[in-house]
């Protein structure tokens, strides 16, 4: 990597990309193993599953339904168990070869950026754990209590949100760029790349993100539109060791943390 500027910027994701797993479901996976009875949330959030697979409902909504395993449950107890959570089923299980990766770029002076579709209910956390001051998630409104169905502040952070998010730290040129554009898939002006500065991510949804960096790295990639794309702009590719073996295995992994039947800590912490 060549040294850091201080315009210069590290566009990290979060799931499958600094830790393999969704930290959603990670999370349902810790609270459910806190009290079984949670799993009654699937009762509510199941039905709307089978509405967003064909698209009737957006990802934000269905993450809003998903978040019904915190029902009643007070905001000073949810905020506990998120910090405990990170620290127990979060950092243990992220990549060490993407964490070094992340350090570099912190070593070489660049502006480390966290942005995920995950909620900031317990992102902060990770960020604060990470040592990276700037962080972007989905914006989830924490009541005294918490009511079956979650409020959400503005968009789920994903796609071009993303890039949305953070223009309050890029230059004001780019700001400028992003209006008129297609919200999922953008294609940003000439001049609009970031020089000198890198993203990280495992998802085609992210395309926005790692299209605007001089440089990219595609993590552990699936898609083969993605991995065309990736190699035709001569983006890095890495492929640090997963838990779980093609979409079934995935898949797997997912209903178990979904039932709560995930283990909590790292077998080999």
């Amino acid at each position: 990597m060549s040294s850091g500027k201080e315009s210069s910027y590290a566009l990290f994701d979060l799931d499958y990309t600094l830790i393999g797993h969704d930290t959603l479901l990670l999370f349902c996976n810790y609270i459910v193993k806190k009290n079984p009875l949670r799993l009654l949330y699937l009762v509510f959030f199941t039905p709307v599953a089978f509405l967003a697979a064909p698209g009737w409902i957006s990802s934000g909504t269905l993450k809003r339904f998903f978040l019904s395993f915190l029902c009643g449950l007070r905001k000073e107890k949810v905020q506990y168990y998120a910090r405990d959570f990170v620290q127990k089923s979060v950092l243990p299980r992220m990549y060490p070869e993407m964490l070094e990766i992340l350090r570099e770029h912190q070593n070489a002076g660049r502006r480390v950026v966290l942005t995920t579709a995950a909620p900031d209910i317990y992102a902060p956390y990770i960020a604060e754990a990470l040592g990276v001051q700037d962080w972007y998630s989905t914006q989830i409104e924490l009541k005294n209590r918490m009511p079956l169905l979650p409020g959400m502040k503005g968009r789920n952070n994903k796609n071009l949100e993303k890039i949305h998010r953070m223009t309050d730290i890029l230059p004001a040129e780019v700001k400028l760029s992003l209006e008129g554009l297609d919200w999922k898939k953008p294609d940003y002006p000439a001049g609009t790349t970031l020089p000198g500065s890198y993203s990280y991510s495992d998802s085609p949804a992210d395309l926005p993100l790692l299209r605007i960096t001089e440089f990219a790295a595609v993590v552990n990639p699936e898609s083969r539109s993605y991995i065309r794309e990736a190699q035709e702009k001569g983006w890095e590719f890495l492929y640090p060791a997963k838990e779980f073996r093609g979409g079934a295995g995935k898949v797997w992994l997912m209903l178990r943390q979904m039932l709560g039947l995930y283990p909590l800590l790292p077998e080999n912490r």
